[in-house]
């Protein structure tokens, strides 16, 4: 079960790209849900394509060079990006996206606090 903690961890463990894309494990992409997202790789723009995203996705077409990790769990495998993260079910076409809030600032809790009153 992907849970609050899981995300909050892999944005932790992943915070960084990795040296090189090689290290990513695109097999898993490839053997483990193709058949329901029909995922590939555009040469020409060094772009990850998640067909079942629809073409109006932003996440429908990644640039390479932005993930951060793959990851496998048992139901999903996840696609770290810097705020982000793109659940891909194993079993069928559900997507699943995380968007990182962004942390707000010591000013903007202020006014937010005196917003309130």
């Amino acid at each position: 079960m992907i849970t609050k903690q899981v995300i909050d961890t892999l944005y932790k463990k992943y915070r960084k790209l990795p040296k090189s894309i090689d290290c990513l494990d695109f097999g898993l992409l490839f053997d483990a849900i193709a058949e329901h997202h029909d995922i590939s790789v555009d040469m020409d723009s060094d772009s990850l394509i998640i067909h079942s995203l629809g073409d109006r996705s932003p996440f429908h077409k990644i640039p390479l060079s932005r993930i951060h990790a793959i990851v496998p769990f048992e139901e999903w495998v996840a696609i770290v990006l810097h705020s982000s993260i793109i659940f891909l079910n194993r079993k069928s076409p559900k997507v699943s996206v995380h968007v990182k809030p962004p942390k707000l600032s010591f000013v903007d809790k202020v006014r937010m606090a005196l917003a309130k009153e």
